[in-house]
């Protein structure tokens, strides 16, 4: 089973995102990409993370950044690894977890709130992927 974040992981959390009907119905007039961060602690200095790009409800490539610095991203949703780890367990709601200060979200809010619907379907996708 993958960890997050790793290439394993980015690549089951591709193939299911691709398979969820529900994100791609939500998410048919979005373009861009997310980067899901892990701010920086013991194991990884920099931060580390998984940058998706992502076109009218497919998921076109995820990946594994070891280094954030090295990728641009139109959007960050980023958190301490204990509560990326609480919000893959569903133990957290990724947008309760924005207002509480858990995550932090960069980018334009606006094209956020119109697709609150598609980034909540994604994260939820993202805690489907079985952990270690």
């Amino acid at each position: 089973m993958p960890r997050f974040p790793s290439e394993a992981w980015a690549a089951e959390f591709q193939k299911r995102l691709n398979e969820n009907a529900l994100y791609a119905r939500a998410a048919q007039a979005w373009e861009g990409d997310f980067l899901f961060l892990v701010a920086p602690d013991e194991a990884a200095p920099n931060g580390e993370g998984v940058h998706v790009d992502l076109y009218h409800g497919e998921c076109r490539q995820a990946r594994y950044v070891a280094d954030p610095d090295s990728v641009r991203s139109e959007f960050t949703y980023r958190g301490r690894r204990s509560d990326w780890e609480r919000l893959l367990r569903h133990e957290v709601d990724p947008v309760k977890a924005i207002l509480d200060g858990s995550f932090q979200l960069k980018g334009n809010l606006l094209k956020a709130m119109r697709f609150t619907s598609a980034a909540k379907e994604m994260l939820e996708t993202a805690a489907k992927v079985p952990p270690d």
